[in-house]
């Protein structure tokens, strides 16, 4: 049975906020998983091109190694230094790393003339802007849809942005930089979400949603 229109709007708005800390005794089932991938590879994006490999790692060294490349949430500033903590969002059951691919293995995925001459011209500065629109666009959708398919099936999930990305591009071997991390998993029972998962003194603040502008034509 389909889920009413206010589960689905509760969804969302769950989808919205960050979980920073995470129930690791619980493992995610297969089926979630597959559903999982199935919303990061077939989601929509310009000319269906494969704009992004994506990495599903569930190895907890890894992911704890990952972690340790996220130091970069400042808080605190003062004169002369600032603190930051670690983001551990990504310490999540199943982290999902997204790896950027280079415009040329798209050359295979050419799906009009249009992004044909793109490519051949990716060295004019304009063409080349055009295709990174469309990369980093392709890498919001499949975010977007993940989340909310995770929210519906009631998992916390964490994006993250700011860790050194030619480090986790080391330790992960892989063949060009990461551009987005996300944690999906199970949250901590009676823990607000927002304290971190290492450290259960630091609470992450929390930042209330911006009104989006929202103009209808009838």
């Amino acid at each position: 049975m389909l889920p009413d229109h206010d589960e689905i709007r509760k969804a969302i708005h769950r989808a919205q906020h960050c979980q920073r800390n995470w129930d690791l005794t619980q493992e995610i089932p297969q089926e979630d998983l597959d559903l999982f991938i199935e919303s990061v590879t077939q989601c929509p994006s310009k000319q269906n091109i494969a704009h992004y490999r994506v990495h599903a790692i569930t190895n907890r060294s890894l992911i704890e190694q990952v972690h340790h490349l996220t130091d970069g949430f400042t808080y605190n500033l003062r004169a002369g230094g600032k603190e930051t903590q670690t983001n551990t969002q990504v310490l999540a059951n199943l982290l999902l790393v997204f790896e950027g691919l280079p415009t040329e293995t798209k050359l295979g995925k050419v799906r009009n003339t249009e992004v044909a001459g793109l490519i051949e011209n990716i060295d004019n500065a304009s063409k080349g802007y055009v295709m990174n629109k469309d990369a980093h666009q392709a890498v919001g959708v499949a975010a977007g849809f993940v989340n909310v398919v995770a929210s519906l099936l009631g998992y916390g999930t964490g994006c993250c942005a700011c860790f050194d990305d030619v480090r986790v591009q080391r330790l992960l071997k892989l063949e060009n930089a990461p551009v987005l991390l996300m944690g999906i998993g199970f949250k901590q029972e009676g823990v607000n979400r927002r304290v971190h998962h290492k450290n259960p003194e630091f609470v992450f603040p929390t930042m209330p949603k911006q009104d989006i502008e929202v103009v209808y034509y009838n």
